[in-house]
């Protein structure tokens, strides 16, 4: 007759008893525990990676939109004016052709009202012992004076632009000498005097060139049609709005007390 089957596996087999079979369980055990320490470490440093890959994702992200936040004055040192509140930025159009025209070009009484407008009718303003140091000027020695209509004390200062513009204005007119010597100002000088005081508008424009740097392009063309290519001046720039800093010169404009100095 055929003997029974039986299953002596393992897991159906009797539990064990003594030294071996001890033995066995403990190994058993021991080797579930390990593939369920294997099987759960290594999903941990996978997140781990993960946790700080993201980390640097999004700091580098950040760090990204802060500086795409940041504008292009952000990024400039300035240096203090009185009369910062008046800057308003505005694209510009040059209007150079190869010959020059307009209110400001060549002499006579029409083009003296241009140039009068831009420098002559703008007057100087009055800022603070404070505001002499925040602009890194000494006031020691500096021109102190009492406002007129105030009474309050300060310190004389001009506007630069309305300077530069000066400068200008004396090169135009000292390139007309013939016309304006005989009326007098500047032009009817002595020859020392006239040169010096050139030479002095020169180099102020010089170095105000030179600082702004301008790194815009022209392009050239042929406008007489000869073959010839002449500058194309006329670019767009970014400018800052003259009728704005004008007239907040105007509005800030201290007259001459009874008893200060010329200068």
């Amino acid at each position: 007759m055929a003997k029974d089957y039986r299953n002596n596996s393992l897991e159906e087999a009797e539990p064990l008893t003594g030294e071996d079979g001890a033995i066995r369980r403990v190994w058993k055990s021991e080797k579930v525990y390990l593939g369920f320490r294997l099987q759960n470490s290594k999903p941990r440093w996978i997140w781990f990676a993960h946790a700080v890959l993201l980390s640097i994702s999004i700091g580098s992200l950040t760090l990204s939109l802060y500086i795409r936040s940041l504008t292009h004055s952000d990024l400039i040192p300035v240096t203090y004016s009185p009369a910062q509140s008046a800057i308003k930025y505005e694209i510009k159009q040059f209007d150079l052709p190869p010959v020059p025209e307009g209110p400001f070009v060549g002499m006579g009484p029409e083009v003296d009202v241009s140039w009068d407008y831009i420098t002559n009718s703008i007057g100087d303003t009055m800022v603070s012992r404070e505001e002499m140091i925040k602009m890194n000027l000494d006031p020691n020695g500096a021109l102190e004076i009492t406002d007129p209509a105030t009474g309050k004390r300060g310190f004389r200062v001009a506007i630069e632009v309305f300077h530069q513009l000066h400068c200008l204005d004396l090169l135009r007119q000292a390139n007309y000498k013939s016309h304006y010597a005989p009326l007098g100002g500047d032009t009817a000088a002595p020859v020392h005097d006239l040169t010096g005081h050139l030479d002095h508008c020169i180099d102020a424009l010089r170095q105000f060139v030179m600082c702004q740097g301008d790194i815009n392009v022209f392009a050239f063309r042929f406008p007489f049609n000869d073959g010839d290519p002449w500058p194309d001046y006329t670019t767009p720039r970014v400018c800052r709005n003259y009728e704005s800093i004008r007239k907040w010169a105007v509005d800030h404009t201290v007259a001459q007390g009874v008893d200060e100095p010329d200068h």
